[in-house]
């Protein structure tokens, strides 16, 4: 009795066999959509309107694709089938949006793209907080720039003058972080040593490598412990005790060297790097920059060479 049920089972087992491989060859064998491509910036501005459309659909198999459905979300939330995404950012914080295609006679399969984007609102205290400096301490207003909260200079005395306590933003000479302008009111510029020598509002000037010496070489004494987004900026690292002590809330805004084309930016989180007036004794196309480094706890001096390597500024009256 068990062998009469038992060859039926065989049976059907091995006539549904060819069936099963024949829909796994049709699955395994659809071609899809690539490609899938849309402009984002990088970084925005709190109050900016973006606007993206889809580019580079391709086939795999070559072929056309028919009529395609495009959906997109912003961070996570729930998509919506538009050709074409805006979206406004009322605040700051960083954003992802993704857009998925879809063949819409379900032929290939779909695709999906995501671009992420940093919105900044440079008031003070903001997108970066916890740099030490508060909107009630002396400040000016650069007479150069066109709003007044992104080019206000907070200051104090040390020795016998006066420093910037934030990073020279001036628009006039230098590089912004990645190209985007928005980026240079909450990192400063990257200027080369040329530059930096002429930069500085009227009545500021760059300051001699000398002159960076009253600040000792506690290099945590210049650090502030910032957040980016609520982030530490600083990578973490116990032999630098970041305590600002001198006032000079540095954040680790990196450097840039200016190339034949574009410029590069690298080491933002590990470096903060400053031009001095001060040259070379021994090599005309050198100066000097003092660095701080989030691996090392002392304040530093090189040389760097004048027209390819562009540092943040500081100015003193």
């Amino acid at each position: 009795m068990k062998r009469n049920i038992w060859i039926p089972i065989a049976l059907a087992v091995l006539l549904a066999a060819p069936s099963c491989k024949k829909d796994e060859e049709t699955s395994t064998n659809k071609p899809s959509l690539y490609g899938l491509d849309f402009n984002l910036p990088s970084f925005g501005r709190v109050g900016d309107t973006f606007v993206m459309t889809p580019t580079g659909v391709m086939t795999s198999d070559g072929k056309e694709s028919g009529h395609l459905t495009y959906k997109w979300k912003l961070s996570g939330g729930e998509y919506q089938e538009t050709e074409r995404f805006t979206f406004t950012a009322e605040e700051d914080g960083s954003y992802t949006v993704t857009c998925l295609v879809l063949d819409d006679d379900d032929n290939y399969y779909s695709s999906t793209a995501s671009h992420t984007i940093d919105i900044i609102d440079p008031t003070l205290g903001n997108t970066i907080a916890n740099i030490g400096i508060t909107p009630r301490e002396d400040h000016f207003v650069d007479p150069r720039g066109d709003r007044e909260e992104e080019n206000t200079y907070y200051y104090m005395t040390a020795g016998d003058l006066e420093w910037m306590r934030n990073n020279l933003a001036w628009t006039g000479a230098g590089v912004p972080y990645q190209m985007a302008e928005v980026t240079s009111y909450l990192l400063g510029r990257y200027y080369t040593w040329d530059e930096a020598m002429t930069a500085c509002p009227d009545g500021w000037r760059l300051p001699t490598d000398e002159e960076w010496a009253v600040f000792g070489d506690d290099a945590g004494a210049l650090m502030a412990d910032a957040l980016f987004h609520d982030k530490k900026m600083w990578e973490f690292w116990p032999q630098v005790n970041l305590t600002n002590k001198s006032r000079m809330s540095v954040i680790p805004s990196g450097y840039a060297i200016i190339g034949p084309t574009t410029p590069s930016f690298n080491r933002m989180s590990e470096y903060a790097a400053f031009w001095t007036a001060t040259e070379s004794e021994e090599d005309s196309s050198m100066a000097r920059y003092r660095y701080m480094n989030a691996k090392t706890p002392q304040v530093m001096m090189t040389y760097g060479d004048k027209k390819t390597l562009a540092l943040s500024v500081r100015c003193v009256k």
